[in-house]
Formats: structure tokens, sequence, C-alpha cells
């Protein structure tokens, strides 16, 4: 694959990042991760790539430090449209889609969430 046929999502407030393929594949990785390749530090096995399975599995990280932190979910799309995302707080932040597959990202104290999968 060249580089032309990758495309990166990396997220404001984490620093995230998300890679879709043209052949279909997909990853998630750390800004730190992401900058050690761009400088040649580092270099993308071909076992950090998964295969776009059109199934719904959901996945979340968190920041760590003071209060409020990042938070970050993001998973597969399942049909033409993105999931909506809720916090208990009732915010709604905005949900990107790369590829086949979405993410969204906020700041806050923990709290739940819930995920309304897109309906194709």
């Amino acid at each position: 694959m060249s580089p032309a046929d990758v495309q990166t999502l990396v997220l404001p407030k984490s620093g995230w990042v998300l890679q879709w393929r043209a052949d279909g594949f997909w990853r998630d990785l750390s800004g730190l991760q992401y900058r050690d390749e761009l400088d040649g530090r580092h270099r993308a096995a071909e076992d950090e790539w998964v295969r776009w399975s059109g199934t719904y599995h959901q996945q979340a990280r968190g920041g760590r430090g003071p209060e409020p932190a990042w938070w970050v979910t993001y998973g597969e799309l399942t049909g033409d449209a993105a999931p909506s995302v809720v916090l208990a707080d009732g915010r709604r932040p905005a949900v990107c889609v790369l590829g086949k597959v979405w993410a969204c990202e906020w700041w806050s104290g923990p709290q739940e969430f819930a995920i309304s999968p897109s309906v194709t």
C-alpha cells in the first residue's frame, strides 16, 4: 500500500488516530505512535490492521490526568450513516466518519454514554 491509499483522521482533543486503507482495512493508534511513524522511527506492522467486518463492535479510550479528561469511542459503520453518541449529561458530541469507521471524542469527567448504531 502506498501512503496515498491510506486516509488518516487525527482527533484534535485526544490526539488519537484512526486510519482507513483503500483495501478495506483500518486501525487505531496513539498520537505518539503516529508521530513516530511519520518521523521514520517506527513502521506499522501488517498485523496492526484489521479487515472491516461490517459488524458493530465499539471501542473506547480515556485520557489520563486531572478531570476533565478526553474520551474517545469508535468502531465500524454498520449502515450508511454514523451512529449517534449521547453523554449522560445530555451532550451529543460530533461523530466523524473515515472510510467505513466512525469516531467521537469529548472532554468531561467520567460519565456513561449511549451509542445508537446507524440504521440501514
